[in-house]
């Protein structure tokens, strides 16, 4: 991922409020027992999905940090590969 496609990523998962499964287990800690689900639109991937409010896989702070390392690790205007891809 370039510097920028990281920008996006992390404005992504900064500014969601409900996400389906496989983004929560990608990018965050479930960190509930119990949560309330519904078929809607997962603010990360943009598909129709069963989604759950982003507060049950602890905001992505796990995989915000992970990004924040990796952009920290990428001088500007060069581009290297991370964990996503």
């Amino acid at each position: 991922m370039t510097r920028a496609e990281i920008q996006r990523l992390i404005k992504v998962l900064r500014n969601a409020y409900v996400c389906c499964h496989q983004c929560g287990d990608k990018y965050g800690v479930y960190s509930v027992g119990c949560s309330s689900m519904w078929e809607g639109k997962c603010d990360v991937c943009g598909q129709t999905k069963i989604i759950t409010e982003t507060r049950d896989w602890a905001y992505f702070i796990t995989g915000l940090r992970k990004l924040d390392l990796q952009l920290a690790d990428i001088p500007k205007g060069k581009q290297k590969k991370t964990f996503s891809e």
